[in-house]
């Protein structure tokens, strides 16, 4: 164990989760399932290479139990994010991930070993900081401005579609009807995006407890060595075994999405190469969480790895996106 290596990969995996999403940004998701799929097949790829590095060590199903948590939580992500933003959708599932996780690991919980830091004081107050930071994110409202007269149409998205209020013709309406009509649109919208965005961060929420269980098999088995004992030795060893899980259910959701749309799926073809790239980046960045995890207690490195990507989604998200 090396506390060094351990920080190095907690930094090298904060940084990749917080910059994975920003090459399928740029491009029009749709509802995100294909998307997920084509990251899916990257992160095989990845998991592949590191199982002939780590010269094949035994295959574990159990592992995929953590990889299918994983793709359930995924499966949100692109909507979460289209409803209010990287950013936003990233911190608040993190906090969520960053509880679950250390619950499991300071705790034992789901048959795991209790790792207690060595100043547990410290630890209760970083954490408390994660939850008050998770209400404050909750609080953060973004607010699109529309110049009046800077085009031709404004287009508001409401629960019946979208709405088009043509500015040519403004001089030829007398102004009390322009802005009735325009006031009544929007707060039709405004209503519709605020029950949107609630329901966003409650899916937020629900990603990040799937997210922060994801190790919990490969570490129930670590814990347990009488009970696997041909189970690979460091964490690596796990990594094919993980996404093999991660790849298997996101092939059944988009499966069961093509059979759902009566085989009519969304698909972007110019997304494809964007979504292998967050798929690669993606591995890598948890590649890196199993070494952080052997060389750190899962109680140190939840913390770490899911508070930082948030703060660099952000980042992205102010700085990049605008």
């Amino acid at each position: 164990m090396s506390m060094a290596i351990g920080l190095m990969a907690c930094g090298l995996s904060g940084v990749l989760f917080g910059s994975c999403f920003v090459p399928v940004k740029k491009f029009e998701p749709g509802n995100g399932i294909f998307v997920q799929w084509v990251m899916c097949v990257a992160i095989w790829c990845v998991g592949l290479i590191t199982y002939s590095v780590e010269g094949f060590p035994k295959f574990e199903p159990l592992a995929m139990l953590g990889g299918m948590f994983w793709a359930l939580g995924n499966c949100t992500a692109i909507p979460i994010m289209n409803v209010i933003g990287m950013g936003l959708g990233m911190l608040i599932w993190s906090v969520t991930n960053c509880v679950a996780g250390w619950a499991c690991g300071r705790f034992g919980l789901f048959g795991i070993k209790a790792t207690i830091p060595n100043n547990p004081i410290l630890n209760y107050i970083g954490l408390g900081f994660v939850v008050l930071a998770g209400f404050l994110f909750s609080k953060v409202k973004t607010h699109p401005s529309i110049s009046p007269g800077s085009a031709d149409v404004i287009r508001i998205e409401n629960d019946s579609g979208v709405t088009a209020i043509d500015n040519d013709d403004e001089e030829d309406r007398p102004l009390i009807e322009t802005a009735d009509a325009a006031s009544r649109v929007f707060n039709t919208s405004n209503a519709y995006r605020t029950q949107k965005r609630a329901i966003a961060i409650g899916t937020a929420l629900i990603a990040g407890f799937f997210y922060g269980v994801t190790f919990v098999p490969v570490i129930y088995m670590q814990d347990h060595p009488e009970s696997f004992p041909d189970a690979p030795k460091s964490g690596l060893g796990f990594v094919f075994s993980h996404f093999t899980g991660i790849l298997a259910t996101s092939t059944v959701v988009l499966a069961g999405y093509v059979c759902f749309t009566g085989n009519s799926p969304y698909v972007n073809p110019r997304i494809v190469g964007p979504s292998l790239t967050t798929g690669t980046m993606w591995a890598v960045a948890q590649s890196s969480w199993f070494v952080a995890n052997d060389n750190l207690s899962q109680a140190v490195s939840f913390p770490i790895i899911t508070g930082l990507p948030g703060c660099i989604a952000a980042l992205w998200s102010v700085v990049y996106f605008k």
